[in-house]
C-alpha cells in the first residue's frame, strides 16, 4: 500500500487572487514561481489571510537569513524566490500533511479528537462556522492545511483538553499574539511587492528586530518540532517566534474517504513566560501606551491611522513601517503606502468580530515627522468634537433632556444616535484632507518645513459643519421645540469653545482663574469685615 502524503511544497492549498481577479489554488512552489502574476492571497477570512501571509514570511526570512539592510533586500528582489523555492524543494519532508512521523504542524501523540465543527464552536462562538455537529461536516486536506496554520497563528484563548498523560491543572490556551490588535500588513500591487513590502530587517548580529538566543529555526526545522508536552518558552528569534507551537494539534482522516478530515486534536501548546511581552517580536502592530492598537467594526479605521504612521510620545508606530521608511530612503518603494488592517476580537474566550480594513496614504507620511504630527493634530480635532454627542451635564443632549423632564440622557443620546451620523460624514472627507496635508506646507526660518496652515483650519469648520448637521439631525423627531431650542443653543456654545486654538484656550482659562481669583479676594474682605 503506498504512503500517503499530502505535501504542501507540491499540492494546491493557498487560496490566491490572480491577475484577472480569479480564485485559484496553488502549492507553495507554484505560488513562488507564479508571485508576480498573482494580485494577492485570500484565505477563508481574514485571520486565515493574515496566518498564511505570516507562514510565507517565516519561510522567506529562513531561505534568505535576511534582509540583513536595504542592499540585501534589493537582492532579496532580484532573486525573484529561486532561493525560496530551492529551500521547500530541500525541506519538503517538513511540509507533508501526512508524514508518518512529522506530519506538517502536528503532534502524533495526540489520540483524544473533536469534530471539526467543534474546532469552529468550542469557544463558544460561531464566527467561525454554523454547521450542526450530526451534519457529517468534513473539509479537505487542503482547508485543513490551512486550519492549522490558523490555529498556529491567529486563535483565541480557550479551555482545551489535557494532553497526553495530563489529567490536571491548567488547559487553556492563551490567545496568540495576533488577537485583540489591529495587524499591518503593506499591500503591493502584486504578491510579490506585498511579501516584499512585509519582509522585516532580519540580522541577529544587530539583534533586528529582535535578540536571538541559540539556534532561530521555524519550529518544522527542530527537534522537537510542534510536539511535546506544553511549555513555557522564550522564542529563540524572530523566525522561531513567526513559527511557534502556540498549540497541539492532529488532524484525524475519514477511512473510507481518505481525502477529507473530519476530526482534529487540540490542546493548548507552548505560551510565553510571565511579565515576557511578545512585542519585543511583533513588527506589524502598532502600539500606544503599551498596549496593541485595536481593530473595531465599530470604530473607523481612520481614526487611529497616526497610529500605524507616527511614532511620538506614548505611541510607537509598527516597526515594519519604520523599515518601510529605510527602503523609501533608498528609492525602492513607490509614493503612495497602501495599508490592509487585519484583526480579530475576542472577550472571555469567544470571537466577538474579525475585519480587514484598507486605506493608503502618499509615503510622505510615513518618512516625515512633521507631517505626521499634522494629521494626528487632525484627528485629535474629530475625536475632541465627539464630546458633542456626550451626555455629561452641559452637553446639548443633557439640555434636550433637561427641557423634556427625561432624567437619563445617556439613554436619551443612545437612543438619537447622533455621533453615528457625525463619523460617517467625516469618513467621506477624510481622504481628501490625507491627500491635501502634504501640499499645504511652509518652511520656517529655522528650517523645519511644517504642514496645514491653511488645511488644518478648513478641517476644523468641515468638523464643525458635520457635527452641527448630524446633532441637528439627530433631534428632527423632538416635537417640544423648546427642548429644541435649548439643545441648539448649547451646541453652539460647545462648538464656539471647541474653535479655539490651544493658545485661546489658554487664555481664557487664564481670564477666568483670575476672575474666579477676585470673587474669592471679595468674598474674603467682606468676611474680614464682618
Amino acid at each position: 500500500m503506498a504512503t500517503q502524503s499530502f505535501n504542501l511544497t507540491t499540492e494546491k492549498w493557498i487560496p490566491v487572487i490572480d491577475r484577472d481577479f480569479q480564485m485559484q489554488e496553488l502549492s507553495l512552489i507554484e505560488l513562488f514561481k507564479q508571485w508576480e502574476s498573482l494580485r494577492e492571497i485570500r484565505g477563508d477570512n481574514p485571520p486565515t489571510t493574515l496566518a498564511l501571509y505570516r507562514f510565507l514570511l517565516a519561510i522567506m526570512h529562513q531561505a534568505y537569513q535576511g534582509p540583513r539592510d536595504t542592499d540585501h533586500w534589493n537582492d532579496i528582489f532580484q532573486d525573484n524566490a529561486q532561493k525560496v523555492i530551492d529551500y521547500l524543494q530541500d525541506k519538503q519532508d517538513r511540509f507533508d500533511l501526512l508524514h508518518p512521523s512529522r506530519p506538517f504542524m502536528q503532534d502524533t501523540a495526540l489520540t483524544k479528537a473533536v469534530s471539526v465543527h467543534a474546532i469552529h464552536t468550542m469557544s463558544k462562538s460561531e464566527v467561525f462556522s454554523h454547521e450542526h455537529e450530526w451534519s457529517g461536516y468534513s473539509i479537505s486536506l487542503a482547508e485543513a492545511a490551512r486550519l492549522l496554520v490558523r490555529l498556529q497563528g491567529v486563535d483565541i484563548t480557550s479551555t482545551r483538553a489535557f494532553y497526553v498523560r495530563q489529567d490536571s491543572g491548567n488547559r487553556s490556551a492563551v490567545n496568540t499574539p495576533t488577537i485583540n490588535a489591529a495587524n499591518v500588513l503593506l499591500k503591493g500591487k502584486i504578491l510579490k511587492e506585498t511579501l516584499m513590502l512585509n519582509l522585516m530587517q532580519y540580522s541577529p548580529e544587530n539583534e533586528i528586530p529582535s535578540a536571538v538566543s541559540g539556534e532561530d529555526l521555524p519550529t518544522w526545522e527542530t527537534e522537537t518540532g510542534y510536539s511535546g508536552q506544553p511549555k513555557k518558552e522564550i522564542p529563540k528569534g524572530y523566525i522561531h517566534y513567526l513559527t511557534f507551537p502556540w498549540r497541539r494539534l492532529r488532524l484525524f482522516l475519514e477511512v473510507a474517504e481518505m481525502a477529507r478530515v473530519k476530526q482534529l486534536a487540540i490542546t493548548m501548546g507552548n505560551s510565553l513566560p510571565d511579565n515576557v511581552e511578545a512585542r519585543q517580536w511583533e513588527c506589524g502592530i502598532a502600539y500606544r501606551e503599551g498596549k496593541p492598537v485595536r481593530l473595531s467594526l465599530h470604530r473607523q479605521l481612520w481614526r487611529d491611522a497616526d497610529s500605524f504612521l507616527l511614532t511620538a510620545g506614548k505611541q510607537t508606530r509598527p516597526r515594519i513601517v519604520d523599515w518601510l521608511a529605510e527602503l523609501r530612503s533608498e528609492e525602492m518603494i513607490s509614493n503612495t503606502v497602501v495599508f490592509e488592517i487585519l484583526g480579530m476580537s475576542a472577550s472571555r474566550a469567544k470571537s466577538l468580530e474579525w475585519s480587514s480594513v484598507r486605506f493608503s496614504a502618499p509615503i510622505q507620511f510615513v518618512t516625515d515627522l512633521e507631517l505626521a504630527q499634522s494629521l494626528k493634530s487632525a484627528i485629535a480635532i474629530a475625536e475632541s468634537h465627539q464630546q458633542i454627542f456626550r451626555s455629561f451635564k452641559g452637553s446639548p443632549y443633557f439640555s434636550l433632556a433637561e427641557v423634556l423632564k427625561n432624567g437619563e440622557p445617556e439613554k436619551l443620546a443612545n437612543a438619537l444616535d447622533g455621533e453615528s451620523r457625525y463619523w460617517a460624514d467625516l469618513d467621506r472627507a477624510f481622504p481628501e484632507l490625507l491627500y491635501a496635508l502634504p501640499q499645504d506646507s511652509q518652511t520656517g526660518s529655522d528650517g523645519i518645513t511644517r504642514y496645514g496652515s491653511k488645511t488644518l483650519p478648513a478641517w476644523t469648520q468641515t468638523v464643525q459643519t458635520a457635527a452641527r448637521q448630524a446633532f441637528t439631525e439627530s433631534i428632527e423627531s423632538i416635537r417640544n421645540y423648546q427642548a429644541r431650542a435649548a439643545a441648539l443653543q448649547t451646541l453652539e456654545q460647545k462648538l464656539a469653545d471647541l474653535r479655539l486654538s490651544p493658545a485661546e484656550r489658554k487664555a481664557q482659562n487664564q481670564k477666568a482663574t483670575k476672575k474666579n481669583q477676585r470673587k474669592e479676594q471679595a468674598v474674603s474682605k467682606q468676611e474680614t469685615k464682618s
